[in-house]
């Protein structure tokens, strides 16, 4: 079966979207499925062009031309990339799936859409985003075959404008080597994974340091992830600010095994993103056996069950935040390994053996429904 996977950023572009489209594709082609990426030919935060054609691992990766931003962009070759496939799979809510939809009497390929939390991780434009939502892409998605809810939160979103006979719920799948990762604590080490970017607050993170500090004089902060929004030089000045800058590092993108040795090392992991639409820095780092302490935020409660296998805290209440991390790197080692272990085993449902499973069946079920 041959995939076509459409997705608006990808490499060199790292994100929990692209990490995803990767690993989905490594998996589908172990298992004899022949997939193809299309993507954009700039990323967000770079005018130059990429090559029009590339190979990422041995997958085919195909760029299209676009104009437009971040929030919305024109991107009408992906057309000329639609035919000859079995299916095509797109992942995220974005001009791919109206324009996709639109032309399906084109095209003649069958429509798979995965949500990865719609376009609701900013409240930028919200009421606007609302009718969008309710109007185009409703209509949009009349025209996939099935919708792919990356969590339970994006189902009671999606369900009042996608029919039940059409939407299922998968999340993503964690990759085996963060299963493998042994924990070899660095006392004091936080870490905060993910894009540098507004809704990630990692400004309470360093708000809160120079509290846990005067607590655990050890403790300190590591930031990984791409600075896609140009923020670092802000947080920068924000630790100098508060006398903690010696004790902030952004590390910026790290290779996979540069992120799971960062996790392995991790004391705890601090999430306090104010939105995110499933979640995969959090189970990536759970699957390490890694303790979480998380913004008690709908796509964490999806994957934390507090005090269990991580803790979830509002980051908006300093007092509660600091508590909780202070505490979090008081505990004597064996229950941290404990509260790790908890963790590891929540993730294991994450597998990409099970995820993978329910994705074929989603194709099978889009094929033999044409």
């Amino acid at each position: 079966m041959k995939v076509l996977h459409v997705v608006r950023q990808f490499h060199p572009s790292v994100g929990g979207i692209e990490r995803t489209v990767l690993a989905l594709c490594a998996q589908l082609g172990r298992r004899g499925y022949e997939c193809e990426v299309v993507t954009l030919n700039r990323l967000w935060n770079d005018p130059r062009p990429l090559p029009p054609t590339d190979s990422v691992d041995g997958l085919p990766v195909s760029r299209v031309p676009f104009v437009g931003g971040r929030r919305y962009f024109l991107a009408p070759g992906v057309l000329r990339r639609a035919a000859g496939h079995s299916i095509i799979h797109i992942h995220a809510i974005d001009f791919f799936v109206d324009f996709l939809a639109a032309t399906r009497w084109r095209h003649r390929t069958p429509l798979v859409v995965s949500t990865h939390g719609g376009f609701f991780h900013t409240a930028w434009a919200m009421a606007a985003k609302r009718i969008y939502h309710h109007t185009i892409t409703r209509l949009a998605l009349t025209q996939a075959a099935r919708v792919i809810c990356t969590s339970a939160q994006d189902d009671r979103r999606f369900a009042p404008i996608v029919p039940a006979r059409k939407r299922v719920t998968i999340g993503n799948g964690v990759e085996d080597a963060f299963f493998e990762v042994r924990k070899s604590v660095d006392p004091g080490l936080l870490l905060a994974v993910g894009r540098i970017a507004p809704h990630k607050r990692i400004d309470r993170v360093i708000d809160l340091l120079p509290e846990i500090r005067q607590k655990v004089p050890w403790a300190r902060l590591v930031v990984v992830g791409p600075d896609g929004d140009g923020l670092r030089a802000s947080l920068e000045a924000r630790a100098r600010a508060r006398g903690v800058a010696d004790a902030v590092t952004f590390a910026g993108t790290l290779a996979p095994r540069g992120l799971r040795a960062a996790l392995g090392r991790a004391h705890v992991v601090l999430a306090p993103s104010e939105y995110e639409g499933f979640g995969i820095a959090v189970l990536e780092a759970m699957a390490t056996g890694t303790p979480v302490i998380a913004n008690g935020i709908e796509a964490h409660r999806e994957l934390i069950e507090s005090g269990v296998n991580g803790l979830l805290v509002d980051f908006a209440d300093a007092g509660n935040a600091l508590g909780a991390v202070v505490n979090a790197l008081q505990l004597p080692p064996p229950d941290v390994a404990a509260l790790g272990d908890q963790a590891r085993a929540a993730a294991a449902r994450f597998a990409w053996d099970r995820v993978v499973d329910q994705v074929e069946q989603v194709y099978r079920d889009t094929v033999a429904g044409g």
